[in-house]
């Protein structure tokens, strides 16, 4: 379909890349290994609109090879330089697009040239095998998102209310499908965003639940950091949601990890008088599990064993490999008793009724996906009912800025926002802690974030 032009839209007159090294003061586990420090890509475009209003907006992502990879076998490249020239090269196409786009009509046709820029940089790095496609969205989210920000900013506002049919060349049929007909983002949005939401604290593999497992005394390291154990930051911050990773080797392994972790957070709990307030689980095992069977085994260990501890979870997130295949009966029996959320294996929003014909229950969104795909996936959960979550790529600063904004402004199956760069990278938000404090202040297990995506997106 043609898009229709709109004052709104605009053309890329400039683009920069920056890059900063991230450290980790904390290791984050997942199943594919230890992430000690990442690099963040931050870009800048500079937009003019049909009015002539003239904007910059800003994107920025932690280029997380080990997550975007995952369990792929590495051939020996640099992964974190053969992500910075994907970056490049999908700044380079969005300078290069011809004429006034709105960011979703843009927004989709760079993700669509997205096979194009990663075997250009399988070129240029003569890799024997191309990056995986979760890898180059994650290249292209910067320059995505900095689009959607600066589209608003010469709007004037708040991207949230302006994706309409007042903004937007088209509506969702053209990108989702025709059930679609009629509709767009904004319609799927909430129209007074949150202005409290929990948070989702994550618990890494082998990560100590106690002061005596970590070794020390129950309060922050002796360096000034955060808390050494689960104890200590339910103890400090009131944490109720808690994002276990799992190993996904032995089913009764983890169910003992889940319910040691139950436990201690209950008790912490108690011990901060929060009367009965009880933890919320939420497993992921970042693709570890074989197949729906092992992870149904764990949760009928949890059944038999502490039924407690089964109320409280509340489903898993993208437990098998992403290219796996399942047969439907199994995911959809699975599903039946427990949630399962893609997230590895969403990496293209247009496929997303392929993953519920699977069997999936819903999707887990990550604005470091870009803005596009997180509107466009968060659009096809909330029509066709699906489960729904907005997840964390421990993002520092902006980016941090950013998914707030969006799961201020998105109603979902879990209310809690995850922003665990609070404990694993705190030193990357050390600008964004001295102009927007109370976005990184837990009090009583929830952020107040009455200001936030009120400018760009946010």
């Amino acid at each position: 379909m043609t898009a229709t032009a709109r004052p709104s839209d605009v053309r890329i007159d400039h683009a920069e890349v920056r890059y900063r090294a991230v450290p980790f003061r904390t290791p984050l586990v997942l199943s594919s290994g230890p992430i000690t420090g990442l690099t963040e890509a931050q870009v800048t475009l500079g937009v003019r609109n049909r009015t002539g209003a003239a904007a910059s907006g800003h994107g920025t992502v932690l280029l997380s090879h080990p997550w975007a990879y995952g369990g792929t076998p590495c051939q020996g490249e640099d992964r974190d330089a053969v992500m910075r020239t994907v970056v490049e090269l999908a700044r380079d196409a969005a300078v290069a697009a011809d004429g006034y786009h709105d960011p979703l009509r843009l927004g989709t046709d760079l993700a669509r040239a997205l096979g194009e820029f990663v075997g250009q940089a399988r070129a240029v790095h003569q890799l024997p095998h191309p990056m995986p496609r979760l890898a180059g969205l994650l290249c292209l989210a910067p320059v995505d998102t900095a689009l959607h920000d600066a589209w608003a900013r010469a709007a004037g506002g708040s991207a949230y209310p302006l994706y309409d049919a007042d903004h937007l060349g088209a509506d969702l049929a053209d990108y989702l499908g025709p059930a679609f007909a009629g509709r767009h983002p904004a319609d799927f949005l909430a129209r007074h965003p949150a202005a409290r939401m929990p948070v989702q604290h994550v618990v890494g593999l082998d990560e100590p639940l106690t002061p005596a497992e970590s070794g020390g005394p129950d309060r922050p390291d002796s360096a000034g950091g955060p808390p050494a154990d689960l104890a200590a930051w339910v103890r400090r911050d009131g944490v109720r949601w808690l994002k276990l990773k799992v190993h996904g080797a032995a089913p009764d392994h983890d169910a003992a990890r889940v319910r040691a972790a139950y436990r201690v957070a209950a008790e912490a709990l108690a011990a901060r008088g929060a009367g009965p307030a009880r933890p919320r689980l939420s497993l992921d095992p970042n693709e570890a599990y074989g197949g729906p069977e092992e992870l149904l085994t764990l949760v009928r260990l949890l059944e038999h064993d502490a039924p407690e501890v089964r109320r409280a979870l509340v489903y898993a997130e993208q437990p098998f490999p992403r290219d796996a295949s399942h047969h439907p009966g199994a995911l959809t029996t699975l599903g039946a008793e427990l949630p399962v959320v893609a997230d590895e294996g969403a990496d293209d929003a247009t496929r997303l009724d392929e993953l519920a014909a699977e069997g999936w229950s819903g999707v887990a969104v990550k604005t470091a996906k870009g803005q596009t795909q997180t509107l466009l996936a968060a659009c096809w959960a909330r029509r066709h009912g699906r489960f729904l979550t907005l997840q964390d790529l421990t993002s520092v600063g902006a980016a941090l800025e950013h998914s707030a904004a969006c799961a201020a402004h998105l109603p979902r199956s879990v209310p809690a926002l995850e922003c665990n760069s609070r404990q694993y990278a705190p030193d990357g938000n050390a600008e964004l802690a001295a102009r927007r404090p109370a976005l990184l202040r837990v009090h009583d297990g929830e952020l107040y974030v009455p200001d936030i995506g009120r400018s760009g997106i946010r």
